[in-house]
């Protein structure tokens, strides 16, 4: 028996099409601030079809496309300051996960003049009256649309971190497959990968509960059932939509069960090798499940019961088959020569601290050495 708390997002709206209930949908704000990254929205034509469905609601909407992927500090000031200028009241994160993170940082910080270090260095709450925020995921891996955090690149550090709040779980969420159907193999390949490790993680972190614990069993299912089929056929609609909401099912998990040293390791690492997060996360999977497999080796057979097949082992033919390689080294020049830099920026809090095995330094370190 276990006590938790849940948070999830105020409304979803999922399914093929489901972008055109924004019409209709229940926004509380007249000045909206579109927040996306600097190509796809623009190229495929879905931010002026965004913009076009909330100007013919009335609302006045203005535009910050500037986002770059794993976003900095800098770009969130920027965005929030133009937020300020147009006197926005609610916010859509329309992207992958850095466009969503940006604007929920933004949702956030907006009405306080401080830049978001200011938050981040001094541990400052977040606001409890943020602006109103939508989430418009293109992608299907960050779960960003499910979270009360924000990642972000400090860039001055080095570091990547989260701002944190309760007022940053998106107000609302429109999960539509189409809009996933233009991702190119290798972005199918990190997203998905990353919806991945946030279902195993949350399942075998120490604050999972009964809740969470079948969300991710189910994520896991459709991820795995899913993947290769939307990384050889990008237009497949099944696999685009089970993929969709995996990571979806993925989110809800791990934003109330937490994750594990995958994510503790992966974010400094990440930001020293200067690797993509969905990239890091896949690589690292394996090897921290083989770490960990002492303390959960009786979760792994209820899940090779549950699912007929070795979860390590699926993970790396999986990762295999789409060009993923067993080590970051094969995508990073000076890996080995990295881990005390990477050691540095290691936090024994908030996701390493629901890893199943506790972890330190001599523990870390040794992962490392398998995975560089």
């Amino acid at each position: 028996m276990k006590d938790f708390t849940m948070l999830f997002p105020g409304r979803v709206y999922f399914g093929n099409g489901c972008l055109d209930r924004l019409k209709d949908a229940p926004i509380r704000g007249r000045r909206g601030l579109i927040i996306t990254g600097r190509h796809s929205a623009k190229k495929s034509g879905l931010l002026d079809r965004v913009k076009k469905i909330l100007k013919a609601t009335g609302r006045e909407i203005f535009i910050y496309d500037d986002v770059e992927p794993e976003v900095s500090v800098e770009t969130v000031d920027k965005a929030a300051e133009l937020a300020r200028r147009y006197r926005a009241d609610f916010f859509i994160g329309l992207g992958g996960g850095s466009a969503i993170d940006c604007a929920k940082a933004v949702s956030g910080i907006y009405k306080d003049r401080l830049s978001v270090k200011d938050y981040l260095d001094t541990k400052t709450p977040v606001r409890r009256d943020s602006g109103f925020l939508i989430a418009i995921p293109t992608t299907a891996g960050t779960g960003s649309e499910s979270t009360k955090n924000a990642v972000l690149t400090y860039t001055a550090k080095k570091i990547k971190i989260s701002l944190r709040g309760d007022s940053l779980v998106p107000s609302m969420a429109i999960m539509d497959p189409e809009l996933t159907y233009s991702m190119t193999k290798e972005i199918t390949a990190y997203t998905g990968m990353d919806a991945l490790t946030h279902a195993v993680e949350s399942y075998f972190s120490s604050n999972a509960n009964e809740i969470t614990e079948l969300l991710s069993l189910k994520a896991v299912t459709l991820i795995l059932g899913s993947m290769s089929a939307a990384y050889k056929k990008p237009l497949d609609k099944a696999a685009r939509y089970d993929m969709m909401l995996g990571s979806f099912t993925a989110g809800l998990s791990f934003a109330n069960a937490g994750l594990g040293a995958v994510h503790g390791i992966g974010h400094p690492a990440g930001a020293v090798l200067k690797l993509p997060h969905g990239l890091v996360n896949a690589v690292l999977l394996p090897h921290v499940l083989e770490f960990n497999s002492a303390a959960i080796g009786a979760q792994l057979m209820q899940f090779r019961k549950a699912t007929g097949f070795d979860l390590i082992k699926k993970i790396k033919s999986l990762n295999k088959s789409m060009g993923i390689p067993a080590r970051l080294t094969a995508s990073s020049k000076g890996g080995v020569k990295k881990i005390e830099e990477i050691m540095e920026r290691v936090e024994y809090s908030a996701s390493m601290s629901y890893n199943p095995v506790k972890m330190d330094d001599k523990r870390v370190r040794q992962i490392l050495k398998g995975a560089l």
